[in-house]
C-alpha cells in the first residue's frame, strides 16, 4: 500500500522531496544543487504514515545542510558520508553493528539482514558509478536495465539473493544477468567498505553462470548494432537489392520521407546514431567531403562522440551521388541534423525500425517484409545492415582495399588503430561510386594526360628559348 502524502512531503524548487517507491521512502534532492543532476536517496524508512512522519524530520534536517553546503562535497557531489551521519543522528542507522578489525564476532554467524534494501544499495552505488560511465552505459544499463531485473525479481521471489539468481536465469538473458549480479555484488562491496551493511550475500553468485555464445534467431524488431560480422556476405543485401529497397521507399508516399536518410547510410556505411547526428556543419562543399564525428544516443536523447571516438572523413566527389543526394536535401542551420523526422524532429530509431521491419502491434507489414515476399529481397536483414552492405559491396564487388574502407567506416577497431593515418590521405581521394579497376584507370589516365601536358610546354619552352638566343645574337651584332 502507498499512503498519501502529507503536505509537507510535497517540494517546492530547491526543496527535498519525498517518494515512495517499493514500499519504501527516498528523498529527491532538487537538481540545482548538484549540476543538474537528480540525486535520489533511501531513507531507510517504511511507505506508513509514522514512516512518513519520520521522513519529514530528516527531510528538514537535510535541507538545513543542502542550504549550508554541507551535502555537496565541494565538486559538485554528493557528500554520501555527511548523508549518512545525518540518518544515524535520527536513530535510522542506530541498530547496525559494525564488525570491528573486520573480523565476525560468533554472534555474527549468521548474516544479519541488512537496513538497506536492494535497490538503496544499487542506487548508491550508481551515484558513486556515475562520474565514471559512459552517460549511454550509466542510463541504459545501469539505470535501466540492471534495475529493472532487479525490480522483477524482487517482485517475483523477494529480496532472498538465491531465488533472485534463480528468477533471473530462468526469466532473463544469461549473459545479463551474469553483468548484473557482479555489478549488484560490487555494490554490497562498497556499502561493506562505507559500514552501512555486515555481509554481501551476492558475493560470488554469478562466477558459474556459463555465457557461451548460442545459436539465435534475427527478430524482425531487433536492431543489433554489431560490427563483428561486417565481412560476412550472407549478413548484407546485394547491391541490386539495395537499389530494390530505395526505389520502393521512394515510389511510396508513406515511407518517401526515409528515402535520403536510408540512401545516406547505404552510401556512406555509417551507423543510424551517426546518420540521425549528422548536421549541416559536417558538409564540406568546397573540400568535396563529409565528416562523420557524432553519434545520437535515443534512450539518453543526447549527441555523443562516435563508438571509436574519432572523426571519419568520407569524400564526397561534386557531382556524385552522395553530393547529389545532399544537394536535393535543403541546407539548414550548421548545428540542424540534415535527416529529420516526418514531423521536422530528430530521427526516432525505434520508429524507423517499425517502418523496415514492421510490427505486429501497429498491424504494419513494414518495407523489407514486403519485398521478401515479393521476391525482390532475398531475406530479412535490420536497418543497420545497409553498413555492412556498403562495405561488402565496396571490398567485394568494387575490389577496394578493406584499409581503405575501414578508414571510412571504421568497421575493425585493430585495423583502425594500425593504419588509419597512413590510409586516411589516399582514401579521401578515393571516389566510392567508382571499382577500383575503373579508379586506377583514371588515375592512370589523369597521370598520362600530365605527361603530355609536361611535355608540350617543355616544348614551348625550348622555342622561346631559342628565340631568345637569336635575338640577344641580333642585339650584339648592332652593337
Amino acid at each position: 500500500m502507498t499512503y498519501a502524502r502529507t503536505p509537507s512531503d510535497k517540494s517546492s524548487k530547491g526543496s527535498i522531496g519525498i517518494q515512495a517507491e517499493q514500499g519504501r521512502l527516498k528523498a529527491n534532492f532538487p537538481r540545482q544543487y548538484f549540476g543538474g543532476r537528480q540525486v535520489r536517496k533511501g531513507l531507510s524508512l517504511p511507505d506508513t504514515p509514522e514512516g512518513h512522519a519520520k521522513a519529514n524530520l530528516v527531510v528538514r534536517h537535510l535541507q538545513l545542510d543542502l542550504e549550508q553546503g554541507k551535502l555537496n562535497d565541494g565538486y559538485g557531489n554528493f557528500n554520501e558520508i555527511r548523508f549518512q551521519e545525518i540518518l544515524c543522528e535520527h536513530g535510522i542507522k542506530a541498530n547496525l553493528r559494525v564488525i570491528k578489525g573486520g573480523t565476525a564476532r560468533a554472534s555474527d554467524q549468521l548474516p544479519p539482514k541488512p537496513e538497506l534494501s536492494i535497490l538503496e544499495i544499487w542506487d548508491m552505488y550508481c551515484e558513486y558509478k556515475k562520474s565514471n560511465l559512459a552517460i549511454t552505459t550509466y542510463e541504459n544499463e545501469y539505470c535501466t536495465v540492471y534495475r529493472n531485473y532487479f525490480i522483477n525479481a524482487i517482485k517475483s521471489v523477494g529480496e532472498d539473493s538465491i531465488a533472485m539468481r534463480n528468477w533471473l536465469l530462468a526469466n532473463r538473458s544469461q549473459s545479463i544477468t551474469k553483468k548484473a549480479l557482479s555489478a549488484l555484488s560490487k555494490a554490497y562491496a562498497m556499502a561493506i567498505r562505507q559500514r552501512l551493511i555486515l555481509h554481501n550475500p551476492f558475493d560470488g553468485l554469478c562466477d558459474d553462470i556459463e555465457t557461451a555464445r548460442r545459436k539465435k534467431v534475427i527478430n524482425q524488431a531487433d536492431e543489433i548494432e554489431d560490427d563483428s560480422d561486417i565481412l560476412n556476405k550472407s549478413k548484407s543485401f546485394t547491391w541490386e537489392e539495395a537499389e530494390e529497397i530505395l526505389n520502393y521507399i521512394q515510389s511510396r508516399k508513406k515511407t518517401r520521407h526515409w528515402y535520403s536518410f536510408i540512401k545516406f547510410k547505404f552510401l556512406t556505411g555509417c551507423r543510424t546514431g551517426e546518420a540521425i547526428a549528422f548536421w549541416w556543419c559536417d558538409v564540406k562543399w568546397n573540400e568535396e567531403c563529409i565528416i562523420i564525428r557524432r553519434n545520437y544516443s535515443r534512450a539518453c536523447k543526447v549527441f555523443k562522440p562516435t563508438k571509436n571516438e574519432t572523426n571519419r572523413i568520407f569524400p564526397m566527389p561534386k557531382n556524385g551521388e552522395l553530393w547529389n543526394l545532399l544537394k536535393s536535401i535543403p541546407e539548414g542551420q550548421p548545428n540542424e541534423c540534415v535527416f529529420k523526422s516526418k514531423q521536422g524532429k530528430i530521427i526516432n530509431s525505434a520508429v524507423l525500425s517499425v517502418a523496415w521491419g514492421g510490427s505486429e502491434k501497429y498491424k504494419m507489414q513494414g518495407i523489407i517484409p514486403y519485398l521478401v515476399k515479393e521476391g525482390k529481397v532475398n531475406k530479412y536483414l535490420p536497418c543497420y545492415n545497409t553498413r555492412h552492405t556498403f562495405i561488402t559491396h565496396q571490398i567485394f564487388d568494387l575490389g577496394r582495399d578493406e584499409k581503405i574502407v575501414n578508414a571510412w567506416c571504421e568497421h575493425s577497431e585493430e585495423t583502425s588503430k594500425k593504419h588509419y593515418q597512413d590510409i586516411m590521405a589516399k582514401a579521401i581521394q578515393t571516389n566510392p561510386d567508382l571499382p577500383n579497376n575503373q579508379q586506377t584507370e583514371i588515375i592512370t589516365s589523369e597521370v598520362d594526360s600530365l605527361k603530355k601536358i609536361i611535355k608540350s610546354l617543355q616544348d614551348q619552352l625550348k622555342v622561346q628559348s631559342e628565340l631568345i638566343a637569336k635575338l640577344q645574337l641580333q642585339v650584339k651584332q648592332q652593337k
